[in-house]
């Protein structure tokens, strides 16, 4: 499993540069990013709101992830001792977080880079992906974008 876990670490930081390097293209204000974080009394009292918030959080918690984190604990080689069951616990909970927080991050860049690209210049009318793909490189002035983004979909796909 170490080398699927090397795999899929791989694939991660793909997507996390990609996208990374695209909000470096679209500079987003740093306070409007950082503000975005703090949750607001919209998501309880805006239908649509709560529904894109809950959309948000079950593709960051991804359970299928968790499942496979799990697994992949369940078959090291741990002492069968209290202490070695706490250590593999130990890790089984640093396994999982990391990966949510990869997620969290790369979920919450596709959404800065769309609110930095399109909403930013008033394109919400943006809703398929072969959009988002060819609006990329002339909204930000570098043919690089749409590559990036192009990668980043594959990796995602393949991970």
């Amino acid at each position: 499993f170490r080398a699927l876990e090397a795999f899929v670490i791989a694939l991660l930081l793909i997507i996390f540069v990609c996208f990374g390097v695209q909000i470096a293209l679209a500079a987003p204000p740093i306070a409007a990013v950082l503000g975005g974080f703090i949750p607001r009394a919209q998501v309880v009292t805006d239908p649509r709101a709560l529904y894109l918030a809950i959309g948000i959080i079950g593709a960051t918690v991804m359970p299928h992830n968790l499942y496979l984190h799990s697994s992949i604990v369940q078959t090291r080689a741990y002492p069968r001792t209290d202490a070695g069951r706490k250590s593999a616990l130990r890790w089984a909970v640093t396994d999982s977080t990391v990966a949510l927080m990869f997620a969290l991050f790369i979920n919450a860049s596709i959404l800065i880079l769309a609110a930095a690209v399109f909403h930013a210049q008033g394109r919400t009318d943006v809703q398929e992906i072969e959009q988002a793909h060819a609006l990329l490189a002339p909204m930000l002035g570098v043919g690089l974008a749409s590559t990036l983004f192009a990668v980043a979909l594959l990796a995602s796909g393949v991970n």
